[in-house]
């Protein structure tokens, strides 16, 4: 087998340098699994090594045993049948894997609501999202824009108050923040807020800036 690879190199010097370049990368992905242990990285390194073995083989069915055992190793078991789904050309399987992704997406995303309404909020994340859905509502209920804000407190109590209200409602996907550190509405967030603006107080910066009503019209037009 030894003497087959040899004899291959000498055949096929361009196909050759290409598995040895493939070689080197994968080499690198490898050094990077001591930095970071990434599934991606593992998945990248396994179909390097495959690609470089088949190109360093005659025939690549002598190292399809190695190919697969590889395969199996670093990759998921998702990722093999994709590939035989793939060489068997089964329509209906990508028809299932697509339907079932995405009821999973559509779970996830009512969990993520479940969770978010049975929250008990401080009145300091209520400001924050009075205040986002007032002022987004008034100038573009329609989302074309999205409007951002921040605030600037004199004793440092508020300001960390402020600022963990913030975080915790990013961490719920909500809001997000700007580069220049405002707050702004995700789209869940507008959509949560459109199913829960009712429950929110009345507590909001620039009180006096009050929603408008034919924009919530728009808005809510379509709630659930």
């Amino acid at each position: 087998m030894f003497e087959q690879l040899i004899q291959s190199v000498i055949n096929s010097p361009l196909q050759s340098f290409v598995a040895l370049v493939l070689i080197f990368v994968a080499l690198i992905f490898f050094m990077a699994l001591f930095y970071k242990d990434d599934k991606a990285i593992m998945k990248l390194l396994g179909l390097l090594l495959i690609c470089s073995l088949c190109l360093f083989a005659n025939s690549p069915w002598i190292y399809f045993p190695t190919i697969f055992i590889i395969a199996t190793v670093v990759t998921e078991i998702s990722f093999l049948q994709i590939l035989a789904a793939i060489i068997r050309g089964d329509k209906n399987f990508f028809d299932y894997l697509k339907a079932t992704q995405g009821q999973a997406s559509l779970e996830q995303s009512k969990a993520l609501e479940t969770d978010s309404k049975s929250k008990k909020r401080s009145p300091m994340e209520y400001m924050i999202l009075n205040t986002l859905w007032t002022k987004q509502v008034n100038r573009w209920p329609d989302l074309s824009m999205f409007w951002t804000f921040t605030m600037n407190f004199v004793t440092p109590s508020e300001k960390q108050t402020y600022r963990e209200a913030g975080a915790k409602l990013k961490g719920e996907g909500l809001i997000t923040e700007a580069e220049n550190g405002h707050y702004l509405l995700t789209i869940s967030g507008f959509n949560y807020c459109k199913n829960n603006y009712k429950e929110f107080p009345q507590e909001q910066w620039w009180p006096e800036e009050q929603i408008n009503k034919e924009q919530l019209a728009k808005a809510v037009k379509d709630v659930i």
